[in-house]
């Protein structure tokens, strides 16, 4: 796994520390909405930020194994193809460097809130 996708994953892993922590030491009469809602959203986030980990840890890896295809001198993979992936790598990893950035100022902040 590539380095920028360890240390998302070590964020979301401590985000989602933080979420069991805050359900674990709440009342359940301080929550208007009810246990069963709020812990349906963490769990759905933590699901879909991995499944977008994944995707971006596939195509890197999709597109280092049409790299060294072309490399290779294989007649069924074009330039073209490498250049796409390629790239198209590139950009889901640029994503992911964002979202990241997103998910690191986001916790700053809730953790410079005065309580």
């Amino acid at each position: 796994m590539i380095p920028v996708i360890t240390a998302v994953a070590g964020i979301l892993s401590a985000l989602s520390s933080i979420s069991s922590l805050d359900s674990a030491s709440g009342p359940a009469a301080a929550d208007p909405v009810g246990p069963s809602a709020a812990g349906a959203p963490g769990a759905a986030f933590s699901d879909a930020l991995n499944a977008a980990l994944n995707r971006v840890d596939d195509a890197i890896a999709s597109a280092t194994e049409k790299a060294k295809a072309f490399a290779s001198g294989s007649s069924d993979v074009s330039l073209s193809d490498v250049m796409v992936s390629l790239e198209q790598a590139n950009l889901a990893l640029q994503t992911a460097a964002n979202v990241r950035d997103k998910i690191v100022a986001a916790y700053t902040n809730v953790m410079n809130m005065p309580v």
